[in-house]
């Protein structure tokens, strides 16, 4: 038997990605708990901010970034994580103050955030006109919104109940892309992000999240989502067995 070939020492990049993303991970599922205070949060983070790295840079190999783009700097992964943070922690205390937190759902992704709306808060049965109290939640998701934000999908989503009686759609795929496009005209209008980052799409009622065989269920399946991907992309969280993860829309 030949020797055995000396440790590279290579796993550290894979286990050091793991380590980085279940800190990220427990950090925005803390940030975004009821009644975090925040001298308690910005404590918190500050023992980040002081702590040294885990590794010793001259053994771990840096992470490649995608073909074009440059790898981000550790000062500028860091002030991404403070920055997306700051906004999410407030879009959260705002869906608090304002009883929300039934009718709106908050994902972290491995590209971002996916931000779900039920319809009782978006719009009346069978319209796209949004209501009073969603534009002023999107008005604040708005104000959250920033150029590290590369692109923001919405998605209109219904139950399999046929269309009928007011002959402005002909199907639910007409009303989802109806309600998508509402959503994003509210939020272009309302945020500092270059209009070519928006994108709406309609599943009609082909992508439901729970059965449609009974009222609750439909009333799940009609929603809308809103997916903001980040400039700087984390690891993927379907890797981390136990944890919840957002199957990522087909193109």
């Amino acid at each position: 038997m030949g020797k055995p070939k000396k440790d590279s020492g290579t796993w550290l990049m894979t286990y050091g990605d793991l380590v980085t993303l279940l800190l990220v991970f427990f950090v925005l599922l803390y940030a975004l708990s009821p009644g975090v205070e925040k001298k308690k949060f910005n404590a918190f983070i500050q023992y980040f901010q002081q702590s040294g790295g885990f590794f010793d840079d001259n053994n771990v190999a840096p992470p490649q970034p995608p073909p074009g783009e440059t790898a981000p700097s550790p000062e500028e992964m860091e002030e991404f994580i403070e920055e997306q943070l700051t906004r999410w922690v407030a879009l959260k205390d705002f869906l608090d103050e304002h009883q929300l937190t039934d009718e709106v759902d908050i994902k972290l992704m491995s590209d971002g955030l996916l931000i779900t709306l039920s319809d009782s808060l978006t719009f009346e049965s069978g319209s796209a006109q949004l209501l009073p109290r969603a534009q002023k939640l999107l008005a604040r998701i708005s104000e959250s919104l920033a150029n590290d934000v590369v692109e923001i999908e919405v998605q209109g989503h219904t139950d399999n109940v046929p269309i009928s009686g007011n002959g402005l759609y002909k199907s639910n795929w007409y009303l989802g892309g109806a309600r998508a496009v509402s959503v994003v005209e509210y939020l272009q209008q309302n945020a500092k992000v270059d209009p070519k980052r928006f994108k709406a799409s309609s599943y009609g009622e082909y992508k439901p999240v729970a059965d449609n065989d009974s009222p609750e269920g439909r009333r799940k399946n009609r929603r809308v989502e809103i997916y903001l991907r980040d400039k700087i992309q984390k690891s993927e969280p379907k890797d981390l067995i136990g944890f919840p993860s957002v199957e990522e829309p087909e193109e």
